[in-house]
This record gives structure tokens, C-alpha cells and sequence, in this order.
């Protein structure tokens, strides 16, 4: 009977063993005619390490140069740097979807918002009912936004301009943009800023918490199964709750608290977009989700573009003359304290600055795969149902072929010189970091550019910006987002006379 017994066990393990085998041949065996390296053949492991790295983003365009267009980075994954295939893939009518690496970006792992949903006709129905909100942006909520760009200015005016007298009072603009891009986004989401360009600090801590969520998240959601365990019991109890008065828990209470006014007895009524969102067809815990992530998706990405826009300019001389010449000249008829944003979308060079900005530190940099119930070909090669098609930011924005030999360079004149017909088709490729005109364009793409052209204007005509220190001007790591550290710049007074 143990004799019996034994031979059960080795017979059950051998099948075991042959199962496994058969599993990651015919896995290898699927995606064998595209290459990519070795390890990425037969594990998830080339792409687990280059996340941990922080530099995913500069990985992804490196490997697709050395194997071609599309390249395989793991067992059912490909990466794509051909301009022209993205947009197809990424647009409305291609048959593509999210795939389960977007789930992983659950807040709430019981609830999808408009950044998970991956499923099209989920998504559209969340997306359709946020639309209001996000549209009417532009149409009546430009003054919360100038209200914090005028304070962001007193703080620098306050803290952070340099002189003979007071000497150099640097300023990290990894922090302080992103305590303005916070407060612009709550005015104009709740109605009120939450306090961190008054105090120029992370008041809650809520930030620093988000930062060091990015890299857990992004390898969590490598592995979608594991998301399941996202919703027992021990984790849950280990979620960030409303009730904290620190930390991601912190923001939570505060986003809770502003919906809990609007649907309490009173109902507190706004003109601000989450009003807009309470009218939705949306439930009251998917307001919630949604607000959370108009907070996340709305400020580090801007953050990220101003912070890359000042330092570009500040170490390209020609382009910062430029721009300052135009900002000057329009000073004398704009509005004031701060530029109208139909005002800034006139002036050519600022516009041009902005494109080139998004274009050389796009400022999402995500995996970002779409997968498809229908075998594909992707740049003359065949990519099987059910592969996530993953894109290569910096490969594509970089394109040397539409940008120019010079693709590399920070070079705003490209947009100005460019033929018609060649800028359209440079303006639908460079507007893919913010994913504009596909199924999943960003919702606030036009806020982001409102803000950058208020900034921009108002910095450059009041000050000049040097890098503190010009030999390492910044640290920087990126997990799907970039965070800059110690990116301390010097900031001077013009002495031009221009009236601000």
C-alpha cells in the first residue's frame, strides 16, 4: 500500500511538473517569432527590474532600438515605439481595451473609477458621466485657478527670490509646484484649496504617502491575480481609512468630507465640478473614487510639465530670450494680476514651449497596455488575442523620423517651422501624453494646459531662473510618474520695468 501510496505522489508530482513545462513552452511558443531579451521569453522578471530601477521610461525606448518597433518584454507582453501604431491602437474603433494591469491602481478595490475601468463600455459610461464636470473647467473655473497662482507667487515673492541682501533662498520646485498643482486642482474639484501653497508644505503628509505608493502599485499590478487579495479582510484593514489625520488616510477624509456635504440634508451646492459629478448618474462611492483620482491625476502630471518646462528654459538661453521677449510684449495688454487663458493660447512661442515640454518628458510614462480578443499586427508583426501591447513614451515622442534628427533636444522652434500638414500630424503624436483623441484621452488635459500657460507667463515676466547647482541640478526617479528631488532653482528679479 505505501509502495502504492509513494507511486501516486511521484506520478501526481511528474504531471505537475510536465503541466508547468508544457504551460511556459506554449507561453514562450506564442510570442517566439518577436524578439526581445532572452530572460523576457520566459519571465515577467526583465520588466519587474527595470521598474524597481526608476528608469523604465528611458529602458523602454533604449529596447525597442536594439530589437525593433515592437519587442517582446515579458511572457505575454510587447513593447511598441512606432508612433503611427499607437494612435490606431489607442483609438476608439480598434477593438482594443485596458488590461488587467490597470486594476491595480484601485484605491478602493472594491470600486473601478474612470483610471481602472477597463472594460470600454464600463469605462465610457463612467467617462460620459464625468464629462460636465472636466468640460466646464474652462468655462467658469478659471478664476480659482488664478486665486492659486497668485499665491503661488506671493510665496516665491515672500521665500524664495534671491539678492544681494538677503543672498540665494533656493527653491525646490519638486515641492512647490506640486503644492500649487494640489491647490489648483481642489479649488476648482471641491470648491476650496486645501492649504498647501499658504503653508508651502505636505500639511497632511497625504503626498509623500502617494510618492511611495507608485512603485508598489506599479509592480502589483504585473500580477492581477494577486489583486484579489486586495479585498480580504487583513489587507482591507491595512487600506489608508478617512478617519486618519495623516497620510493618503488624511486626503481620503478631506475628499469625504466635501461629498458628504453635497449629499447630506442640506446638500450643500456647488458651482465646482464635483457638484457637476453629484448630478452624474454616478453612485455616491463612485463620486468619491472619482474624486480621489481628479486630486492624483490632476497634480503630479501638471506638477511634473512646469517644473520640466522652467528647467528647460532656464538652461537654454536663446529659448528663455524668446519667450520673455513675447512675454513682455504682450504684458502691457493682457489681463492682470494673471493671464486669461484664451490670452495665453494666442501667444505662438508660449504655446510652442508648452508641446515641446509634453514632448521631450512626457509626464506619464506608465506601461500602459491595451490588449485585444483578436490577434493583431502591430508594424508587419503578428502579436496574438490577448497580449498586452505596451508603448514606449519616450520612444515615440522622440521619433526621429516626425521630430527631426534633433528629437532628442529641447528645441520649442520645431513647432513654428514645422509644414501644416507635418505639424498636425506632430501635434497627434505629441498629444498622446495626455492620450488626446483616443478612447482614453485625460479628462483634464485642458486644465493642465490652462495652468501651464498661466505659470509660465507670470514666472517668466516677473523673474529670471538659474539650477542652483548647474552640475547636478536634480534628482529624479519615475514609477509611471517623475518625481524630481533637491530640483532647487534661483530665482532673481527682472529689472525690465514691465508692469505686472
Amino acid at each position: 500500500m505505501a509502495l502504492l501510496n509513494n507511486t501516486a505522489v511521484l506520478a501526481a508530482a511528474a504531471a505537475f511538473v510536465s503541466w508547468v513545462i508544457v504551460s511556459r513552452v506554449r507561453t514562450w511558443y506564442r510570442l517566439c517569432h518577436i524578439p526581445g531579451p532572452p530572460i523576457a521569453a520566459w519571465s515577467i522578471l526583465w520588466i519587474f527590474r527595470h521598474q524597481i530601477s526608476g528608469r523604465m521610461c528611458i529602458r523602454m525606448k533604449a529596447i525597442c532600438e536594439q530589437y525593433g518597433p515592437v519587442t517582446r518584454i515579458g511572457p505575454n507582453w510587447v513593447i511598441c515605439n512606432d508612433p503611427a501604431e499607437i494612435r490606431r491602437i489607442w483609438s476608439v474603433h480598434s477593438g482594443y481595451q485596458r488590461s488587467p494591469w490597470y486594476k491595480g491602481f484601485r484605491f478602493d478595490p472594491s470600486q473601478d473609477s474612470v483610471l481602472t475601468a477597463n472594460e470600454n463600455k464600463a469605462h465610457h459610461f463612467i467617462r460620459s458621466q464625468l464629462l460636465s464636470g472636466y468640460n466646464g473647467v474652462l468655462n467658469n473655473q478659471e478664476k480659482p485657478v488664478d486665486e492659486q497662482v497668485v499665491k503661488m507667487l506671493g510665496v516665491i515673492e515672500r521665500k524664495y527670490v534671491s539678492d544681494s541682501v538677503v543672498g540665494v533662498r533656493p527653491m525646490d520646485m519638486g515641492k512647490t509646484f506640486l503644492h500649487f498643482t494640489q491647490d489648483a486642482t481642489a479649488a476648482v474639484g471641491f470648491g476650496q484649496s486645501f492649504g498647501y501653497i499658504e503653508a508651502d508644505r505636505d500639511i497632511f503628509g497625504g503626498m509623500a504617502a502617494l510618492e511611495a505608493m507608485m512603485l508598489p502599485v506599479q509592480l502589483l499590478a504585473l500580477f492581477p491575480p494577486l489583486l484579489a487579495l486586495l479585498k480580504t479582510p487583513p489587507i482591507m484593514a491595512l487600506l489608508p481609512k478617512p478617519t486618519e489625520s495623516q497620510g493618503l488616510g488624511r486626503l481620503l477624509g478631506l475628499i469625504k468630507a466635501h461629498v458628504d456635504e453635497r449629499y447630506g440634508e442640506t446638500k450643500v451646492q456647488g458651482t465646482d465640478v464635483l457638484q457637476r459629478f453629484v448630478e452624474s448618474k454616478l453612485s455616491r462611492a463612485q463620486v468619491e473614487a472619482e474624486g480621489l483620482v481628479m486630486m492624483i491625476g490632476g497634480t503630479d502630471t501638471t506638477a511634473t510639465a512646469l517644473r520640466c518646462a522652467v528647467f528647460y528654459i532656464a538652461t537654454n538661453a536663446s529659448v528663455c530670450r524668446r519667450l520673455q521677449g513675447e512675454v513682455d510684449a504682450a504684458s502691457l495688454t493682457v489681463a492682470r494680476p494673471v493671464i486669461a487663458d484664451s490670452e495665453a493660447k494666442r501667444l505662438l512661442y508660449l504655446q510652442a514651449v508648452i508641446k515641446e515640454v509634453l514632448r521631450i518628458w512626457p509626464p506619464i510614462t506608465g506601461l500602459m497596455p491595451k490588449i485585444s480578443s483578436n490577434d493583431d499586427v502591430i508594424c508587419g508583426v503578428k502579436v496574438p488575442a490577448g497580449t498586452n501591447v505596451a508603448w514606449a513614451p519616450f520612444g515615440i515622442m522622440r521619433n526621429r523620423a516626425l521630430f527631426g534628427d534633433d528629437a532628442d533636444r529641447f528645441e520649442p522652434q520645431r513647432w513654428l517651422d514645422a509644414e501644416p500638414a507635418r505639424l498636425k500630424e506632430m501635434e497627434a503624436v505629441q498629444g498622446l501624453a495626455f492620450a488626446a483623441g483616443t478612447r482614453w484621452e485625460c479628462l483634464g488635459r485642458r486644465m493642465a494646459y490652462m495652468e501651464l500657460g498661466k505659470v509660465l507667463f507670470e514666472l517668466f515676466l516677473r523673474y529670471d531662473f538659474t539650477m542652483t547647482d548647474p552640475i547636478k541640478p536634480f534628482e529624479w526617479i519615475n514609477h509611471g510618474f517623475t518625481v524630481h528631488e533637491h530640483m532647487n532653482v534661483t530665482i532673481t528679479k527682472r529689472r525690465l520695468g514691465v508692469a505686472v
